[in-house]
């Protein structure tokens, strides 16, 4: 006898799931190029930064030790996270980010939450 819930073993078939993860981006060749040509390249990076399901960038600002210290938190991140702590220190002039590998987060000391919204955008994020 079989259940109202669980579906009929019998019709279920199992289905091939493919996880296709890629690291491009598509960047406009100059940002004046873009509304005029719709031209644009695909940058392909060792590392991508996924949005979130309602497609905003996973940059959250964290306050601690009774509202003195502020850190800006990364997440979503797959691929080559040192190439991407380079880039971000690179960019923002930045020397403490530090990486958590195990929750693959970037933690950025200070609210440089605009900034790095920005720099992703910017890249095709």
């Amino acid at each position: 006898m079989f259940s109202i819930f669980a579906p009929n073993p019998l019709t279920v078939r199992p289905t091939a799931r493919l996880i296709l993860r890629a690291f491009q981006s598509t960047v406009a060749a100059n940002p004046t190029e873009a509304d005029t040509n719709h031209a644009a390249q695909v940058v392909t990076y060792p590392y991508y930064v996924s949005r979130t399901r309602f497609q905003s960038l996973p940059v959250y600002t964290d306050i601690r030790n009774g509202r003195t210290r502020k850190l800006t938190i990364l997440r979503r991140i797959d691929g080559d996270l040192g190439a991407l702590r380079t880039d971000i220190s690179n960019a923002l002039d930045e020397e403490s980010v530090v990486l958590k590998t195990i929750s693959r987060q970037l933690v950025i000391k200070g609210d440089r939450s605009t900034e790095l919204r920005k720099w992703l955008t910017e890249k095709g994020f």
